[in-house]
C-alpha cells in the first residue's frame, strides 16, 4: 500500500511539476502568445539658453551641468508616472484600445477594468527608461502589439516629456515674471512719489528752477547797484555845492537808502537770512535731494522695466529641448516574447522543481520504511 500510495505521488508530481508547467508553456508561446515589437530612442537634454552652460565642473569634468542633470531626472520620472498618461489621454491615444484589443492574447493584454494604477503598472512593464550617468543620455524602449503602435508611442513619449520638462520651468518663469512685476510697480510708484514731492516743492517756493530764479534775482541786483551808483553820485556831486540838509539832498538820500534796502533784500533771498522766508539756497538744497531722489526712482524703474521685458521674452522661448539622435522607427520583427527562451527556462524550472520534490518524497519513504 505505502509502494502504490509514493507511485501515485510520483506520477502526479511528474504530471504537474514537469508535464503541466512545460506543455503549457509550449502551447502558450508556441501558439496563444502575442507578438511585442520594440521601438527604441535615445535623446539628451538641451538648453537654449547659453547661461545654463556656464558649469565649469562640468567642462572640466565632461559632466552634465546640475540643471540639465535634474531636467534629465524629471524626464525619466515623467514618462513612468500618471502624468504621462493624462498627457497621453489629452492627445486622445487611447491606451486601452492599444493594449486592450481582443487580438491580443489574454495573458498579455491590458484588462478592460484595469484602474488607473493597473494601467500605471503596465505602462511601466511595457516602457523602460534609463539614464547614463556620465553622459546624460537617455534611453527608452517601448513595446506594443504592433510595429507602428509602438513607435508611435516613442514619438509621443519625446514629445510629452519635452513638454513636461519646459512646463515645469514655465512655473518657475511666471514666479519670476509675478516678482518683476511688483518689483516694477513698486518703482512706478516710488517715481511717482519723488515726482510729486518735486512738484509740490517747486508750487511752494514758486521756483521752476533755481538756476533760473537766482539769475533773475541777480540781473535784479545789478539793475539795482546800478541804479544805486547812479544816485551815489549824483548826491556827491551836488554835495560840494549844495548843503546835506537840502530838500533835494534829503531826496536823493531817501532814495539810495531805499536802494541799498532793496539790494539786501534781493542778496538774502539769494543766501544769508531771509526775513520771512527761505532764500534761494535752502530751496536748492531740498530741490537737489528732491531730484536726486527722482533721478534715482527713475533709474530704479528703468532698470526694472528693463528686466521684465527681457524675462518675458526669454520666457516666450522654449528653454530645453529633447534632442533625439536615435529617432524611433518601426521595428521589422517582433522581438518579445523570447518563445524559446521562455519555454527552456520554465522547463528547466520545472525539471528542477519535480527533481527536488521528487528526492523529498524518497527520502520521505526512506524514512518511513526503517
Amino acid at each position: 500500500m505505502l509502494d502504490r500510495i509514493f507511485y501515485i505521488v510520483s506520477i502526479l508530481l511528474l504530471i504537474f511539476c514537469l508535464i503541466v508547467p512545460t506543455v503549457t508553456a509550449l502551447a502558450y508561446y508556441g501558439y496563444f502568445a502575442s507578438d511585442q515589437y520594440e521601438s527604441e530612442t535615445r535623446f539628451t537634454v538641451r538648453s537654449s539658453t547659453p547661461a545654463l552652460g556656464k558649469d565649469q565642473l562640468g567642462k572640466a569634468t565632461g559632466i552634465p551641468s546640475a540643471k540639465i542633470v535634474q531636467d534629465t531626472q524629471i524626464a525619466i520620472d515623467f514618462i513612468n508616472s500618471h502624468e504621462m498618461l493624462e498627457v497621453l489621454a489629452e492627445r486622445n491615444i487611447d491606451l486601452h484600445e492599444i493594449f486592450g484589443k481582443e487580438t491580443i492574447d489574454w495573458w498579455a493584454r491590458l484588462p478592460e477594468d484595469a484602474s488607473s494604477d493597473d494601467l500605471l503598472d503596465y505602462w511601466e512593464d511595457m516602457v523602460s527608461a534609463s539614464v547614463s550617468p556620465s553622459s546624460g543620455i537617455v534611453t527608452i524602449y517601448v513595446r506594443a502589439f504592433t510595429a507602428e503602435d509602438s513607435a508611435m508611442l516613442a514619438r509621443e513619449i519625446l514629445s510629452a516629456s519635452e513638454y513636461a520638462v519646459n512646463r515645469v520651468n514655465d512655473r518657475i518663469w511666471k514666479d519670476v515674471i509675478s516678482t518683476s512685476n511688483t518689483n516694477l510697480e513698486n518703482a512706478k510708484q516710488q517715481l511717482l512719489r519723488a515726482r510729486n514731492a518735486l512738484a509740490s516743492a517747486r508750487n511752494r517756493d514758486g521756483v521752476l528752477t533755481v538756476e533760473g530764479s537766482s539769475a533773475i534775482v541777480t540781473n535784479l541786483i545789478s539793475t539795482m547797484e546800478t541804479e544805486r551808483l547812479n544816485l551815489q553820485h549824483r548826491y556827491d556831486a551836488q554835495l560840494s555845492v549844495v548843503s546835506a540838509d537840502a530838500p533835494q539832498m534829503l531826496v536823493l538820500k531817501r532814495e539810495i537808502d531805499s536802494k541799498e534796502q532793496q539790494i539786501r533784500e534781493l542778496k538774502s533771498q539769494l543766501a544769508g537770512d531771509a526775513e520771512g522766508g527761505r532764500n534761494l539756497a535752502d530751496v536748492s538744497e531740498e530741490l537737489s535731494q528732491l531730484q536726486l531722489a527722482q533721478s534715482l526712482a527713475e533709474k530704479q524703474f528703468a532698470s526694472s522695466l528693463q528686466t521684465l521685458e527681457q524675462i518675458q521674452f526669454i520666457s516666450r522661448q522654449q528653454l530645453l529641448y529633447l534632442e533625439s539622435f536615435l529617432d524611433p522607427r518601426v521595428p521589422d520583427e517582433a522581438m518579445y516574447p523570447k518563445r524559446i527562451l521562455w519555454i527552456a527556462v520554465i522547463f528547466a524550472a520545472s525539471l528542477i522543481l519535480w527533481g527536488s520534490l521528487l528526492g523529498i518524497l524518497h527520502i520521505v519513504r526512506n524514512q518511513i520504511s526503517n
